[in-house]
């Protein structure tokens, strides 16, 4: 459709050329893909631009330091201060297996702590930060 409009200059490359841009760029100007129940975007941040993506759908946080915590913490308590998540989404975020180490040392702690509260729908547990254990930066 997008060639047929002459928006596009050939259907199947666009992809590639994408991923030769971006090939060797730093974190901040990664490409990322998001979605919902009816459509995704594509963010493409522009190369010229030093700081990069601003990643405004994960606030930066101030919290009390948890007792026995770990370095996912703050990363953790960040992404899931707006929308909660599975244990395997977090997982994935952070670059980690979901592993039962992670859900007891990271998010068993964490909940235990009062920084996360655990829901289920269904079978499914989500997590969510707790608003009231962290302010915004």
């Amino acid at each position: 459709m997008l060639v047929s409009c002459n928006v596009m200059e050939a259907a199947g490359t666009g992809f590639d050329k994408i991923m030769e841009e971006y090939r060797d760029v730093d974190e901040p100007h990664r490409p990322y893909i998001y979605s919902s129940s009816d459509h995704f975007t594509l963010v493409l941040p522009d190369l010229t631009y030093a700081d990069g993506v601003a990643d405004e759908k994960h606030p930066a946080l101030v919290f009390v330091p948890v007792p026995g915590g770990t370095t996912y913490d703050e990363k953790v308590l960040s992404f899931c201060y707006y929308q909660a998540h599975k244990a395997a989404e977090i997982a994935e975020y952070l670059g980690l297996s979901d592993s039962t180490y992670f859900r007891k040392k990271v998010l068993g702690n964490l909940e235990k702590h009062g920084y996360l509260e655990k829901s289920r729908l269904s079978r499914a547990v989500y997590f969510r930060t707790k608003e009231d254990m962290v302010t915004f930066d």
